[in-house]
């Protein structure tokens, strides 16, 4: 906070407050009610605002001891008043004339999640004060894993790896993406994911290419020659899972597995280069060089930062300069396409995605499903 010239921490978002509070609550998916305000001065006592009758669940949760209640947080007088409520707070502080760091800057990933008038009154409140970015702050401490968190995000990538194994071993013919569905999202809660949200299975050439559109998952029947698109991420105790895979129905041609292998070979490139002290971009010129060099489309983004949420910073691109650190934890992924659509008798679609825990000196390559698994175990 010194080093970024803020005198005070303000956050409002559930990661956030998340990470440094310790706070968490299923109320956050209710836009209406705001869960927490934590505000972290740069020399004092932090302390965090909540609904009063939260106290006990924050008693129990958070290393912060001042715990200040609002009473009555549902009504919407005092929805509307909090801004105000914590402009006095802060002035109580000694930092009504300060810089206050907001959760906004130009490292994205940053906003505040409440409504215009609310931003509004809360800066009206505190005419002295002056608010600053807090991107800095904020994911110059989130972006590094301590050793808990990434040993939850090696365990996510376990959970994840058993739900995808599970399809390939249970997929049968006739089933569907719904029947699909129940198995991964049974396996990944049978195995302690705490949430699984929607991305997509994407199975027969009419859904070719239709990614990240969430749950509709559809009766259509899986036939011998489709191939099936996985990206479904998933959590453990709070900490996310994100390795797509494409798996095909039948016995993977040789076309396919010859684009596998480009696949591969460019995700070992970027592995390769990945460690601290290089800018991400290098990351991403590997694995774009590895992909077109062999006659594959490559996109704009080859990975992306995760942790309590599914994508952090930074991201894995040729405009990307943010120097990767130790114990950064990356999902890096080869997305492209060879020739053209699956349902134009083409290759199709090409996605292999894996965590990596970035060194010293390199990365550690967290694998999900193994990349002998190209194909659904029925038709081995």
């Amino acid at each position: 906070m010194k080093e970024q010239g803020v005198d005070l921490l303000m956050l409002c978002s559930m990661q956030d407050c998340h990470y440094f509070a310790g706070f968490t609550s299923t109320h956050w998916f209710n836009p209406s009610l705001q869960c927490c305000v934590t505000l972290i001065p740069v020399t004092g006592e932090p302390l965090i605002i909540i609904p009063e009758f939260f106290r006990w669940s924050a008693e129990a949760q958070c290393w912060i001891r001042d715990i200040r209640g609002q009473v009555d947080a549902h009504q919407t007088q005092n929805e509307r008043g909090l801004p105000r409520e914590v402009a006095q707070i802060v002035k109580e502080m000694g930092y009504g004339k300060a810089r206050i760091g907001l959760e906004m800057g130009t490292l994205a990933h940053c906003f505040i999640p409440r409504p215009y008038n609310d931003i509004k009154l809360l800066i009206d409140s505190l005419p002295e004060a002056k608010f600053v970015d807090g991107d800095m702050v904020i994911w110059g401490c989130r972006m590094i894993k301590s050793p808990l968190e990434l040993d939850r995000l090696i365990q996510a990538a376990a959970v994840h790896r058993q739900a995808f194994g599970a399809i390939v071993d249970g997929y049968r013919p006739g089933m569907t993406e719904n029947d699909l569905l129940r198995i991964y999202m049974s396996t990944a809660a049978a195995n302690g994911s705490d949430w699984m949200k929607s991305g997509h299975i994407m199975c027969g050439d009419m859904k070719e290419g239709v990614i990240d559109c969430g749950g509709h998952w559809d009766g259509i029947v899986i036939k011998k020659g489709d191939y099936m698109s996985f990206d479904m991420p998933c959590r453990y105790k709070g900490y996310w899972a994100d390795m797509g895979r494409f798996v095909y129905v039948g016995p993977t041609p040789d076309n396919y597995k010859r684009g596998m292998e480009i696949a591969w070979k460019a995700f070992d490139a970027g592995a390769n280069v990945a460690k601290a002290g290089i800018p991400a971009s290098k990351v991403y010129d590997a694995v774009a060089k590895t992909q077109t060099d062999n006659g594959m489309f490559c996109i704009e983004m080859v990975g992306h930062g995760i942790g309590l949420d599914v994508h952090e910073p930074p991201v894995f691109s040729h405009t990307e300069e943010t120097i990767l650190q130790a114990g950064m934890a990356m999902e890096l992924e080869v997305t492209g396409m060879m020739d053209g659509w699956h349902r134009d008798g083409k290759t199709g679609m090409f996605h292999y995605e894996n965590l990596i825990i970035i060194t010293e000196h390199g990365c550690q390559v967290i694998e999900g499903l193994p990349r002998q698994h190209l194909e659904v175990a029925c038709y081995k």
